[in-house]
């Protein structure tokens, strides 16, 4: 059972659509997009998640449930939405040949259901293929800061296509799906960054019941997975990083370990990528 909402400016929207005329391409874009979800949805049961909460957006519409997920179902329940897009499409295609009269009432649909596979594809985040990457990475965090600057970057390519077409036949999708695109990337790329770092301890901190402040001292051997791991919510964390003399190398808060993790190999061992950086305090 699926449990569908619908947005308010999704409302707008379709209003705006069915003034000027385009009634048809809202019921088959959003037959479509209702289609890809539910397809991510299936696919997502059948691994054992629930993602059953589907909203109806202004640039589409957006599936919620369960987040964190096994390498191989993410991978799978990523592409199960364009995959089945592109199944419809052929289908189609197939009843053409058999039944040619059929292309003139289905041919903007199955178009549709093409834009919105290959679309989804694209790896920039949010959409479908960059859930692939992140999914098949190494290092999240370096991988998410790269989806996020290429979702940012089309949406800016976006937009500006959207203004450019004001001046000859303006392109309502174009606008709307740039928006989408920037806040997707924006927003979404910091919650993925939260569920990961929960999944090794670290996240929100618990001050409703006190969080307690203490000091490590670690190897410079020790991988920067292995310290992120010892953070957890009931404890606020400084890492005095130190060598074989025991002497101290640097030190790390915790915040300091989450920039380390945007753009270093999670494996690395501390002491190496204290090498490569500067501006981190040291003794």
């Amino acid at each position: 059972m699926y449990n569908f909402k619908i947005h308010k400016l999704f409302i707008l929207l379709a209003a705006f659509l069915i003034f000027k005329g385009q009634a048809i391409f809202l019921v088959n874009s959003t037959l479509t997009v209702l289609l890809h979800e539910m397809a991510h949805a299936r696919v997502a049961y059948g691994r054992g998640y629930v993602m059953n909460r589907i909203v109806l957006m202004p640039y589409g519409a957006v599936l919620y449930g369960e987040e964190k997920m096994k390498k191989e179902d993410a991978v799978a329940i990523a592409l199960a939405g364009p995959l089945f897009n592109v199944f419809i499409a052929v289908l189609l295609f197939a009843l053409w040949w058999l039944v040619p009269t059929l292309y003139v009432f289905t041919d903007s649909f199955a178009y549709a259901n093409l834009s919105v596979a290959f679309f989804n594809l694209i790896p920039v985040f949010p959409l479908d293929g960059s859930r692939v990457v992140l999914a098949l990475s190494e290092n999240k965090p370096k991988t998410l800061k790269k989806l996020k600057f290429f979702g940012v970057l089309a949406a800016f390519l976006l937009f500006a296509f959207f203004i450019y077409s004001a001046f000859f036949e303006i392109n309502i999708t174009a606008g709307v799906m740039a928006v989408f695109l920037y806040f997707g990337a924006v927003s979404g790329t910091q919650k993925e960054m939260y569920t990961y770092f929960s999944d090794l301890g670290a996240g929100v901190k618990n001050t409703l019941n006190g969080v307690e402040k203490r000091s490590l001292f670690v190897s410079e051997k020790t991988r920067l997975v292995k310290l992120i791991r010892m953070m957890n919510e009931n404890t606020l964390t400084d890492f005095t990083v130190v060598n074989e003399k025991f002497e101290s190398a640097a030190m790390l808060t915790e915040r300091d370990l989450e920039e380390i993790a945007m753009t270093n190999d999670a494996n690395a061992e501390i002491g190496e990528i204290l090498k490569k950086r500067n501006g981190i305090s040291r003794r």
